[in-house]
């Protein structure tokens, strides 16, 4: 009797063991893609890029610095972000595609 409550407890051990592995395997390989997608960004941040926030407001650079980046919004304002703030560039494809949904 105890012997087959000691196998299905190997088994059920064994199972979770590989469930965690394969979820710290997937976890780690996103947060790599994540780390090398913003390497990526702010080495490419540069001024008259139209960037947007994670929480959706966009605007354009006017100046980068090492830690910030100088933002004009739609208004004409112009604010000072931390770069770390600003989660994409917008590609000219999107950029025209918003111009057209704007003037409509």
């Amino acid at each position: 009797m105890w012997e087959s409550i000691l196998a299905a407890s190997i088994v059920m051990l064994a199972f979770v063991l590989v469930t965690l592995a394969i979820w710290y395997a997937l976890a780690i390989r996103g947060l790599r893609r994540q780390r090398e997608q913003f390497a990526r960004l702010h080495a490419e941040l540069a001024p008259g890029q139209v960037v947007t926030f994670g929480n959706g407001i966009y605007g354009t650079t006017v100046a980068v610095y090492e830690d910030t980046a100088d933002i004009q919004v739609k208004s004409g304002a112009v604010l000072t972000v931390s770069r770390y703030a600003i989660s994409a560039i917008v590609r000219k494809e999107k950029q025209h595609a918003q111009h057209l949904a704007d003037a409509h």
